[in-house]
């Protein structure tokens, strides 16, 4: 597996998130006289929620393929 790619994934991750808690904090944010919350905001949270968990998903199998293939990988890249 190439290595090269891991400091790319906490960017990719935290970027995800934040569109997420961006996202969420918006929907927060609209009057309380709105009954129904913005249908297009909703697909696009809903959307995002599933990137995300798609993203964390892969990152786990990533780090579960270093594990087995580079133990002491950790170590090493916290450093």
């Amino acid at each position: 597996m190439n290595a090269s790619i891991f400091p790319f994934l906490v960017p990719i991750t935290a970027i995800v998130c934040w569109a997420v808690v961006s996202m969420v904090k918006h929907s927060n944010a609209t009057p309380k006289s709105v009954s129904q919350p913005d249908p297009h905001l909703q697909a696009a949270l809903t959307q995002a929620e599933a990137h995300a968990t798609r993203l964390e998903e892969r990152i786990d199998q990533l780090e579960r393929i270093l594990d087995e293939d580079i133990p002491g990988w950790r170590a090493r890249s916290s450093r």
